[in-house]
């Protein structure tokens, strides 16, 4: 599969490049994020693998804007930046894994499988399939989601799993644990605020008052359960 790395350090990019080739994959090394936003949309990109810190701007703004351009497919942060701050920043804007150099080669081809694989089975939806709980609409292939406000909004493919996984158990509450088997679909440690992270994400979009939530309801002590 394609996939792009978006790394201003030559030597950081040219080992994350070897290591994903010797894995079978086609890879190509941009140094920036507007050559990246060049280069995804041109290809049939499988994944995108990017640092933190770029010389026109921030990691975050470019996984921002390639969500907003409708780039889907998964956004793998590579960094030495290790503060939780970073990671749960990166999250917000539309990532789907965060790796802290150094890493171990094979769990970052793991990582990467994984993701890939769970953005693919995503796929299987048809473009046209609707989740509807009460009043609210969930158009999984469109990645979209509208409220009894009528609103259409824009959901990233982390926050459509979430919130499908959640609808299609309504009014049953998910643990955390179920939600993160669902959602990143692998076994390695997870920090324990990502969903949290994700439902204050998912609240903000969907809530009157994200501090109130009628939707999005926390049961204490054992996860969260939608309500339409």
């Amino acid at each position: 599969m394609h996939i792009v790395v978006v790394d201003p350090e030559p030597v950081q990019a040219k080992l994350l490049g070897f290591i994903l080739q010797e894995a079978g994959h086609t890879v190509t090394l941009v140094p920036t994020g507007t050559q990246a936003l060049a280069t995804v949309p041109a290809h049939e990109t499988a994944a995108v693998l990017l640092d933190a810190e770029l010389p026109d701007m921030t990691g975050t703004d470019l996984c921002k804007e390639l969500r907003a351009r409708r780039y889907s497919g998964p956004m793998i942060f590579v960094s030495h930046r290790s503060h939780r701050n970073d990671k749960i920043s990166a999250f917000d804007h539309g990532a789907d894994d965060y790796v802290v150099e150094p890493y171990d080669p094979q769990e970052l081809l793991a990582r990467v499988d994984a993701v890939v694989r769970r953005c693919r089975h995503a796929d299987f939806h048809p473009l046209g399939t609707v989740l509807k709980v009460g009043e609210v609409e969930l158009s999984i292939g469109e990645l979209t989601v509208r409220t009894d406000l009528g609103r259409e909004i824009t959901l990233t493919p982390t926050e459509m799993r979430i919130l499908e996984c959640l609808m299609r158990n309504s009014p049953i509450t998910i643990s955390r644990d179920t939600l993160i088997e669902r959602t990143w679909g692998y076994d390695f440690a997870v920090e324990g605020n990502r969903v949290d992270v994700y439902i204050m994400r998912l609240r903000k979009k969907l809530e009157v008052d994200p501090a109130r939530p009628q939707l999005l309801q926390t049961v204490r002590g054992i996860g969260y359960v939608f309500r339409g």
